[in-house]
């Protein structure tokens, strides 16, 4: 481990009295604890601000800034301004990180000095039924650029809080999202942006975090889903380079497309409860992915 390195943990919280108190745990449970916690009430309307007033009134290593709602994206850029650690942990007001998270990645930066981000493995805390589950996504290379702009939603993905970033990653002045992409996918386009500087990465096979699914999860609806990656794509053609921008395009709205139709064949089928049925009812949609793959 490095000794005695000084973590920032930025949270973000919206509207998330029924969690914050869980996530803000995870912190205080760390097995490494040098470490600040600058939470960022994101303009809540229920009481999340009052439940973490309460949680951090005994540990000064806890910092709340209050701002009106204006979204994910500056929230995590307003903590990130005031933070002070060599490494930077991005946590979400709904999520949590296992207790040896901070540990364990400050371990293998240790033995990797030429690395800047470090990406441990995650599960799935499913609320409906209150269990853990794992899916196996595919592992991400030293330098995973051209895994990050094809893969992601289709074979790779990893939550905010997973990786652990050197705060060196960013230029004096520099905020690690990008504001003027408004749009969600967000976190695919922080990803790609981070990858195109070019650092190595540590790839880490231990789950040290959990990833909350709600009933109404953005990334269940599809639909929402395929529309925003296809916005991202958009957003992030012209800084990639330029070797990998047709393709880009096409590939992104391929598979947005693919995601899209096979939820509503499935939804179909899970109606009709007749295969063949499904089948009939969901060709146009595919006659119409057909039509728009020969635009681009």
């Amino acid at each position: 481990m490095i000794a005695n390195t000084f973590v920032s943990i930025i949270v973000t919280c919206y509207n998330q009295e029924k969690y914050i108190a869980k996530t803000l745990k995870s912190v205080l449970d760390q097995s490494y604890n040098n470490w600040e916690c600058i939470i960022v009430d994101d303009g809540s309307t229920d009481f999340s601000h009052k439940i973490i007033s309460s949680f951090i009134k005994d540990d000064n290593r806890f910092v709340l800034l209050k701002q009106p709602n204006t979204g994910v994206t500056k929230a995590r850029n307003s903590g990130f301004d005031v933070a002070k650690g060599e490494f930077i942990q991005f946590l979400d007001g709904d999520d949590t990180l296992l207790k040896d998270k901070l540990k364990t990645q400050l371990a293998a930066f240790a033995s990797h000095p030429n690395a800047a981000i470090c990406i441990c493995d995650h599960q799935f805390y499913l609320e409906n039924s209150q269990t853990y589950t794992y899916f196996k996504f595919e592992r991400l290379e030293k330098k995973p650029l051209k895994q990050l702009l094809y893969g992601w939603h289709n074979g790779v993905a990893f939550p905010p809080h997973a990786p652990l970033y050197k705060r060196s990653l960013w230029l004096d002045g520099e905020l690690p999202f990008p504001e003027d992409y408004k749009y969600r996918c967000e976190d695919w386009v922080f990803n790609v942006l981070v990858a195109l500087k070019d650092q190595n990465y540590i790839i880490l096979e231990d789950v040290l975090c959990n990833y909350h699914m709600s009933s109404n999860n953005y990334t269940s609806n599809t639909k929402n889903l395929a529309t925003a990656a296809i916005k991202a794509a958009i957003y992030l053609n012209p800084i990639i380079p330029k070797q990998y921008q047709t393709d880009f395009i096409d590939t992104t709205i391929s598979n947005s497309l693919d995601l899209y139709l096979e939820s509503q064949k499935i939804r179909f089928l899970n109606t009709s409860g007749n295969w063949r049925l499904g089948n009939f009812v969901t060709k146009p949609f595919f006659d119409l992915k057909k039509g728009v793959k020969k635009l681009f």
